[in-house]
């Protein structure tokens, strides 16, 4: 059995194999996707959240055949089943890349050209890596075969109401802050929003901001035993679900977390071993914690948005969590 807040999958593509130069990487293997919408339209409009306590799925088609779809800020790119990518006819690029997890050892995949819609926003020029997305998610008992990463979401702006149960979707210059809306110190990295928090009082740490966490809090080990974390506290384990297959990781119940000048009673971090070749933040800041907010997420701006917070949407009894995201 999976324990509740304890599965564990986080995805990160880096670098091409054999030496590729970065133009390879960022004009080849994944260029920047071009979005539009209908006519006359600046949205995709609200789309309803149908796991209001997990990762945020988008009705999304690929070739016309409905596919479910999570949007990972996380992700530094997009990705999509394998076995789903070649019942499509998609054709793998020549050259290999690396995917990375937060444990295990990373797995060698290729991208293919994608184009897809969610709603009325049409996205063409895409490249996904190929991975076992089916069979990893599986163990969530919500799998998916799209991943949609920072490559995309770097091209839009997203209003997540989770207490309302929606979100849009839209070009970054429509987007308007929700009503007494605060802006949540971050800084930009490759894409990926970070942001600090403080954990019982302790020195500061920089965590990133990932949608595709459904845990509230996950830490590297050795943050985790600096901050008092590892004291003898009570602790559960859980399995956890990376590229590199199944392991275990501890969780823990912090008194106090700090984020976005808010203070947050009796969190749960999950601590997770990094991968020895990955290269990963500190820590991650997952849904656990953001389903509380309506969030407006601007990644290529840089710019996160907080209202609220508002009463977190219930989590249905047995239903596990995912950590993922990546650099």
């Amino acid at each position: 059995m999976f324990s509740r807040r304890a599965l564990l999958r986080q995805l990160a593509f880096l670098g091409a194999g054999l030496g590729a130069a970065w133009w390879v990487r960022e004009h080849y293997l994944f260029p920047k996707p071009v979005v539009t919408f209908g006519p006359g339209l600046s949205g995709a409009g609200w789309m309803p959240l149908t796991d209001p306590g997990g990762l945020i799925e988008l009705p999304t088609h690929v070739r016309g055949i409905p596919v479910r779809a999570v949007v990972d800020s996380g992700a530094q790119f997009s990705a999509i089943d394998r076995t789903f990518a070649t019942r499509l006819g998609l054709e793998p690029a020549p050259i290999p890349m690396l995917a990375f997890g937060v444990s295990g050892a990373p797995a060698v995949t290729h991208t293919v050209a994608l184009e897809l819609s969610v709603g009325s926003m049409q996205v063409t020029g895409m490249r996904a890596a190929t991975l076992d997305l089916l069979s990893l998610s599986g163990a969530m008992r919500r799998p998916f075969a799209l991943l949609l990463g920072r490559d995309l979401l770097g091209q839009v702006a997203a209003d997540i109401d989770w207490p309302n149960a929606r979100v849009a979707l839209m070009r970054p210059e429509a987007f308007q802050a929700p009503p007494a809306a605060r802006l949540a110190p971050t800084t930009s990295r490759n894409r990926a929003l970070m942001t600090e928090i403080s954990i019982e009082g302790g020195a500061p740490v920089e965590v990133m901001v990932d949608t595709g966490a459904t845990s509230e809090i996950a830490l590297a080990e050795s943050v985790a035993a600096k901050l008092g974390l590892l004291d003898g506290r009570p602790m559960q384990t859980g399995r956890s679900v990376s590229l590199g297959g199944l392991s275990r990781d501890r969780v823990v119940r912090a008194a106090s977390v700090e984020f976005a000048g808010q203070r947050l009673s009796d969190v749960e971090v999950q601590i997770f071993t990094p991968a020895v070749q990955g290269p990963l933040p500190d820590g991650l800041l997952g849904v656990g914690v953001l389903r509380r907010y309506r969030v407006g997420l601007d990644l290529g701006a840089g710019l996160l948005w907080l209202a609220g917070p508002a009463r977190a949407a219930p989590i249905r009894p047995g239903q596990p969590h995912a950590i993922m995201g990546g650099p």
